[in-house]
């Protein structure tokens, strides 16, 4: 596992009921488990299993529910392939549960907010962390405010002597910024990059893309999506977060092929 890859594919693997785009599909563990291995056969360098929706206007549920969901998911998917798995959780009793029972990332969209998120990650050396950015915006430019807290985060994780090459930074598009500021983060992603930290953008199927495409139904944003992508791994974004692995890696094969 290196983050530091170029052209790599996240899959996603939603266990809830309400996801913004395909809520209830992969519930029970057999059908996520099904949905896991058909996304490792399309070519997804990682999976990422979350049981919590954070579609706009979600309600959160509490971490006994969303270990209920997630973990049984873990342990099946874990039997079968040694494919790193994230999870997508900012609660630490999670993390430090699913991390237990092999998981191998922590996909924190709140960022590390959580001071035993840290400890998780300490007790786990060898678990690697994906710090979102999701705050509410504060009154500065976009790439000033975000480059602010990305730093801000590697002084934490340095005072706490978590070894960087187990980080990547999420801008977070599509979490408390307006579509200009979303469009902005795919247009220019190195601008938000902090040192040579490895970066991942989830873009797949969100409202932002929805805008820029006209597609008002997201399951029919995929072509979108996998273009939005693609321009971010061409501007050399490591790790790209979707939902149809197969014409992400398709997309990707024929644009390597013809750059060569």
């Amino acid at each position: 596992m290196n983050f530091k890859q170029p052209n790599q594919i996240m899959g996603i693997v939603n266990v809830t009921p309400d996801s913004f785009s395909d809520g209830g599909q992969f519930i029970s563990a057999e059908k996520a488990v099904e949905h896991a291995q058909q996304l490792i056969i399309q070519g997804a360098d990682y999976l990422d299993l979350g049981g919590q929706s954070t579609r706009p206007g979600y309600e959160e549920i509490d971490e006994e529910i969303e270990l209920a969901r997630v973990l049984p998911v873990l342990k099946k998917i874990r039997a079968k392939t040694t494919l790193p798995i994230s999870i997508d959780t900012y609660f630490p009793k999670v993390a430090e549960a699913c991390l237990a029972e092999g998981a191998d990332i922590i996909n924190d969209i709140h960022g590390l907010e959580n001071p035993a998120m840290i400890e998780v990650l300490k007790k786990f050396p060898e678990a690697n962390v994906v710090v979102m950015h999701s705050k509410k915006r504060r009154n500065l430019p976009l790439v000033d405010d975000l480059q602010q807290f990305f730093a801000a985060k590697k002084e934490l994780l340095l005072a706490n002597e978590i070894d960087l090459a187990r980080v990547c930074f999420d801008p977070g598009v599509g979490f408390g910024k307006t579509v200009a500021e979303n469009i902005f983060l795919m247009q220019q992603p190195n601008l938000f990059r902090v040192d040579d930290f490895p970066l991942l953008y989830g873009v797949s199927r969100k409202r932002t893309i929805g805008v820029m495409s006209g597609e008002k139904i997201a399951e029919n944003r995929d072509v979108a999506s996998v273009t939005a992508a693609l321009f971010l791994l061409n501007q050399g974004v490591e790790i790209v977060r979707v939902h149809n692995v197969l014409a992400m890696k398709q997309a990707i094969d024929v644009w390597q092929q013809l750059n060569n």
